[in-house]
């Protein structure tokens, strides 16, 4: 995994966050216009609306209803500069990180910068 330093602060927007499973449905919304390729969507079965990955959504049908593909959360986390972070990967400029307390969730890249590559074994 490649480490990084938080260099600005995120706060995360959404306290409650949609938690979507493999199989699940949902309202397919508008396209964000700052971080292309999420889209924001409410969960069928529970109601809650978030940001998801386009990636991860089958095409929605005429009634713009569409599959989840994979299990997904989309818990924030706030973060503080001087912070290291891990990134597990990287989709649509953010990253999903672990703190070193063991917290994982999403970052926006911008906050980001990295401090050592994994060594090549």
């Amino acid at each position: 995994m490649k480490r990084y330093q938080v260099v600005h602060s995120h706060f995360s927007n959404y306290p409650d966050p949609i938690v979507l499973a493999k199989g699940d449905t949902v309202l397919y919304g508008r396209e964000d216009t700052e971080f292309p390729n999420w889209i924001f969507c409410e969960a069928v079965h529970s109601q809650k609306r978030g940001w998801v990955p386009k990636q991860i959504l089958s095409s929605p049908d005429e009634n713009q209803i569409s599959t989840v593909l994979t299990d997904y959360s989309a818990y924030e986390l706030t973060v503080n500069p001087g912070m290291i972070v891990e990134q597990e990967y990287e989709l649509n400029e953010w990253s999903l990180v672990h703190t070193t307390d063991g917290e994982k969730g999403w970052v926006p890249n911008k906050v980001l910068m990295l401090v050592d590559y994994p060594k090549p074994k």
